[in-house]
């Protein structure tokens, strides 16, 4: 994996010690012991610390998706207030990575609802994190993209070529599925391992043949580049292929200590998930205003009408996460196996 560089972390240097900052900068290869099983139950009491002042909750975010929606939109923060929760956003993160980077090195008590891939990578790294909540969404619009002048326009023609993708990530993910789908020799196309700030500039520039890359960073090489997928994971891959999703990670301590405030949290993303995919002209509104992304990335985004919902990461019957993991693992996109069943949060 490359080194982390999310601006949020590297302009606060005062809230990171020299071993936070060790810890983070190798969050997939720490030797910190893995998880327990974890039992927690919801209260009905509103959570304080223990002098009595409300409790704070520090939340990864990203520039689109549900916590650009919950930072933004003016709901969610006021609902922890009422339970007793005062929320400080960290970010914004490009992918999930540097997201779990906060998380493990101190900066962030909730990854910001990213990959699952990385997040099961950096456990299997003995980092002690655990699932707190899963989101699925649909269409599943990560794709395989390519230049018009590139000579790529199918999934055969990237046998010889390099293909930018996040390590252990969804894009490392997606690539093996297309090759996989389409039996072609993993070994016959080079993965160039870059997170989205670096993997940009380099298919901008031709360093690289093609990028995996899921929506956002998509659809800005689209109109930046004139970039077209070859290869969409919803068109290609059929449910029983679904094998990445959106996930919330925490700490396994900071659950043990907090069970009120993840629960009140995912109550709260539950509102915005359900908000997002009722409201599609405003959501358009609000990635326009506070995004960044030129009109037409917004447009291409709303075009989608994603709908997402929030589950529990044990909810084998919508997804199995223990299955993904053994896919992954298997097809060498994880560095090994792990027991999910360790590493989730169970919330009454």
């Amino acid at each position: 994996m490359s080194d982390f560089k999310d601006k949020a972390i590297q302009n606060d240097p005062s809230r990171w010690s020299r071993r936070q900052l060790l810890k983070g900068a190798a969050v997939l290869g720490l030797s910190l012991p893995l998880a327990l099983p974890l039992a927690a139950c919801g209260s009905d009491e509103q959570p304080t610390t223990t002098s009595g002042q409300p409790k704070k909750v520090r939340l990864g975010w990203g520039t689109g998706g549900l916590t650009l929606y919950a930072k933004t939109r003016g709901v969610f923060e006021p609902a922890l207030k009422q339970k007793g929760i005062t929320v400080e956003w960290v970010g914004p993160f490009p992918n999930h990575a540097p997201s779990l980077q906060a998380v493990v090195g101190g900066s962030a008590d909730f990854s910001f609802g990213g990959s699952s891939t990385p997040a099961l990578a950096a456990i299997i790294a003995g980092n002690p994190l655990v699932f707190t909540s899963l989101i699925i969404t649909n269409p599943r619009t990560t794709a395989i993209i390519a230049k018009p002048n590139s000579g790529i326009n199918s999934v055969k023609d990237l046998v010889g070529k390099k293909v930018a993708v996040n390590r252990s990530g969804l894009g490392e993910f997606l690539l093996i599925a297309a090759l996989e789908k389409y039996n072609i020799p993993f070994d016959k196309v080079e993965r160039v391992y870059l997170n989205p700030p670096d993997a940009d500039p380099a298919f901008g520039t031709d360093k690289v043949d093609a990028w995996s890359i899921w929506s956002g960073p998509r659809e800005i090489a689209g109109n930046n580049y004139g970039a077209k997928p070859i290869f969409i994971e919803g068109q290609e891959l059929g449910d029983d292929k679904r094998i990445d999703v959106s996930s919330f990670l925490v700490l396994e301590d900071y659950a043990k200590k907090n069970p009120d405030v993840i629960k009140a949290v995912i109550d709260a993303y539950k509102v915005e998930a359900d908000w997002a995919s009722n409201n599609t002209k405003e959501v358009t509104d609000l990635l326009a205003k506070q995004s960044g992304w030129s009109q037409p990335v917004v447009d291409k985004i709303s075009s989608y009408k994603s709908k997402s919902i929030i589950i529990s990461p044990d909810d084998t019957k919508t997804f199995d996460l223990q299955k993904a993991a053994d896919w992954l693992a298997d097809r060498g996109v994880l560095p090994g196996k792990v027991e999910v069943a360790k590493h989730i949060v169970k919330l009454g």
